[in-house]
Parts: C-alpha cells; structure tokens; sequence
C-alpha cells in the first residue's frame, strides 16, 4: 500500500518540525528532536518509508518574477500566496531558501514534492472558530475534530497529537490524501509554483 508524508516545517535545530505519515491505514507521526538538522531527518525519512509523495508546508518557489516568467511582476508574492493569503517566500526567507533546496534534492532522487498551507485546510473544518493555534487548551478539541474526518478503518490516535505541529503535520498529510483521490484544491500559477490543499 502507499505510504505518503505531511510536514510541518520549522526551524532547522529548534525540534519545531514534525512528520505525519501513511502507511496503509495507520497514521503515526515522527518529530525531530532540538538540535538535530531538520533538512537530514527528512531525507532520512523519505530513504526509510519511500513515500510516494511528500506535501510539505513552506514555499517550494519564489515569486516568478526573479524566473523571467512572463506575466509575473510581483517581487514579494507569488500568485499562490495572494490566492491562499500565505507569506511570501521573501518575508520567510531562509526557511524557504531550506525548502527548496530540500525539494530539488528530493526531486532529483525522484521523489514527489508538493507545497501545501495547513491553514486553509484548518479554516474548512471550523477550527479557528474552536482556537486553532492559540492556546494549548484548543489543542485536543481541534485534533479530536481533525481525526473525525478521517473514514472508517483509518487507525489514528488524536492522544498523538501532542503540538500544534503534529496537528499541520496531519493537515498536511490530509491534502496529501485528497490528491491521492483526485480532491486537492490547486491554487496558483503552474510555472511558478503552486499551492495543493
């Protein structure tokens, strides 16, 4: 059976990114530990369970206008930004700079390598109206709310849902799933990067 990857990304050494993973129907999750290099744990990972597609939660893309692509001026956003209200690439900086490299490594060793935005996926499940992201109180509500969604025979313990990145882990890993059944919300530009939901 296939076997796909949700990623929070954060911070290289802060501990801050977590993976969900599908293997079959049992969701478990993977979470770097602090000072431990984030970008090699997830190469690690990916040569481990060979999933078949990774969606990952940071630009993999700058805005087009630093390509050359015709039609694309804007040298903060990108089209996918502006759809989704995400940050630019820019602001993010060194965090989107890790990305992409981590996807052109990944890619050239054939793996598939998709952007995703947790929060939309948050914002279609009502989960800011219950206190995503602002205290740890909302923390098990939201994910009890998240792990309802899943279909029948989908093992998945919310109990594992320990931080607010395992929670976009899981968003992650849920867009991950609706691409695998032809659902996925695509926003943006095809050449200059896209964001799948």
């Amino acid at each position: 059976m296939s076997t796909f990857f949700g990623i929070d990304y954060g911070s290289k050494l802060t501990g801050n990114t977590v993976i969900a993973i599908l293997e079959g129907m049992h969701i478990h999750f993977m979470q770097v530990e602090k000072k431990v290099d984030a970008d090699q744990f997830i190469r690690n990972a990916v040569q481990h369970f060979q999933p078949s597609w990774v969606f990952l939660d940071a630009p993999l893309s700058l805005p087009g206008v630093y390509c050359g692509i015709p039609g694309c001026q804007d040298y903060h956003f990108r089209q996918a930004d502006k759809e989704c209200r995400a940050m630019s690439p820019m602001f993010l900086g060194g965090l989107a700079a890790r990305a992409i490299e981590l996807k052109n490594q990944l890619q050239a060793e054939g793996v598939r390598i998709f952007e995703t935005y947790p929060k939309i996926r948050a914002g279609q499940l009502g989960l800011p109206k219950m206190g995503y992201k602002q205290s740890k109180h909302a923390l098990a509500p939201c994910a009890r709310t998240v792990a309802g969604v899943f279909r029948e025979g989908v093992k998945l313990q919310p109990s594992h849902i320990t931080t607010w990145h395992h929670l976009d882990a899981l968003l992650a890993l849920m867009s991950a799933m609706a691409y695998e059944c032809g659902e996925c919300e695509v926003y943006g530009h095809p050449q200059e990067g896209q964001i799948y939901v």
